[in-house]
């Protein structure tokens, strides 16, 4: 029988989290807003968890997001994103609105075929990772019943 070292063991452990495999499998627009979604969520973990899931891994090349996610006044959610050229845009749209986004990362899931703990942890991620909505009105009294939630 072979000896594993307890370094290897969780090693091993890591690649087989959801967040490896989510790594792994997500591509394009998917792959950067989840690794932005991760980062927001496990800040101290990531450079372990990279390193582990792309072995060789040193750092992130651009582009990539700089910012968490935001929904805008007409619903679109956006981020900041570093370009090739090192340049910041601001507000760059990811996805046309939340209905998008979501199901996004729901195809992601069922392509892993995440069980439905590790489900809810990935969509608690992507909730955080939203950190402004600004469809809501700032104005409005909760205790009004004919007070408008969205602002457009």
């Amino acid at each position: 029988m072979l000896a594993i070292s307890p370094k290897a063991r969780i090693e091993i452990d890591i690649a087989e989290t959801w967040q490896a495999r989510a790594l792994r499998a997500a591509q394009g627009r998917t792959a950067m807003v989840l690794l932005s979604v991760l980062a927001h969520n496990y800040d101290d973990a990531m450079l372990p968890l990279l390193q582990v899931t792309f072995p060789g891994f040193v750092s992130i090349t651009a582009p990539f997001l700089c910012s968490a996610g935001r929904i805008q006044k007409t619903g679109a959610v956006t981020a900041d994103l570093v370009t090739v050229t090192g340049r910041v845009a601001k507000s760059r749209v990811f996805y046309k609105n939340e209905i998008e986004l979501r199901d996004d990362f729901r195809r992601l899931a069922d392509g892993l075929k995440l069980c439905d703990s590790e489900r809810e942890q990935l969509f608690v991620c992507v909730q955080r990772w939203v950190v402004a909505d600004r469809r809501l009105d700032p104005l409005m009294n909760p205790r009004d019943p004919d007070a408008k939630r969205l602002v457009n």
